[in-house]
């Protein structure tokens, strides 16, 4: 019982037997530690070494080569020092896991997917756009109105994506923003590069981004919803008719000066 209370600080079985050892005992010699534990002598050393180490226990006599426990609250500091790096490692984990996707689907064809939900969902998006650092193929809609660009976050994405050299080719309604943005010299500040279409000819509350080998799907709805699917074939079929697309209004539909 007391073991497994031990093992919960991060300790392994015999880490904590040996610990326990030490509790129940005092000051003990390895060869006395390996009799009560039942670990082998050569292990014994080990475990002493690695609790010594991480300040569980220490040494007492060194001629006679005998241990003694330090008080169990360093169990808790032990812990703590322990879930920080958890926490550390799963931050660094979630930074970096759309480099380990890319480099999955880059060997293997099977489409992956992820549904995201909720306006935070949208956000995770635009901060997935920013970790893949690839050129974006967008086809806006009018609904996204739901993201502000008065908002402090869409401002700084706006920027990174500037810092970090990630261009937008992007195909939007034309409305009065719109062209204000290409006029004022505010699309070229973020390398934002727009072809205008007529602002009824795409009506469905979806934008679409292409970037590296990922597709989002965006809908702003009453319930905002966003699916990323994860395949350099379909990616690069998307990218395909995203500037046949591009061509069409460029060619058919007045752009501004």
């Amino acid at each position: 019982m007391e073991a497994e209370i031990i093992q919960k600080a991060g300790l392994s079985a015999p880490q904590a037997k040996t610990y326990l050892a030490l509790i129940q005992n005092g000051t003990l010699t390895p060869a006395r530690i390996a009799e009560i534990t039942g670990e082998k002598r050569a292990n014994t050393y080990a475990l002493l070494e690695k609790l010594e180490k991480i300040g569980l226990i220490r040494g007492v006599d060194a001629k006679k080569a005998t241990y003694e426990a330090v008080h169990p609250s360093n169990l808790e500091i032990l812990a703590e020092k322990r879930r920080r790096a958890v926490a550390k490692n799963e931050q660094e984990l979630k930074a970096n896991i759309s480099t380990l996707t890319d480099i999955f689907y880059a060997h293997n064809e099977m489409p992956g997917s992820k549904t995201l939900s909720g306006l935070d969902g949208v956000k995770e998006i635009y901060m997935d756009i920013l970790r893949t650092g690839k050129d974006v193929y967008l086809i806006r809609t009018l609904a996204d109105k739901v993201l502000n660009e008065k908002d402090a976050w869409w401002h700084r994405y706006r920027n990174q994506l500037a810092k970090t050299n990630i261009h937008t080719y992007a195909i939007t309604p034309d409305t009065r923003n719109a062209r204000e943005h290409m006029a004022s010299g505010r699309d070229k500040e973020v390398n934002f590069h727009r072809t205008l279409m007529p602002k009824d000819a795409y009506s469905a509350p979806m934008a679409l981004q292409i970037y590296g080998n990922k597709v989002a799907m965006i809908c702003f709805g009453e319930t905002q919803m966003s699916t990323i699917i994860t395949s350099p074939v379909i990616a690069g079929a998307m990218e395909q008719i995203f500037k046949m697309l591009q061509d069409y209004w460029i060619k058919t539909y007045p752009q501004a000066n």
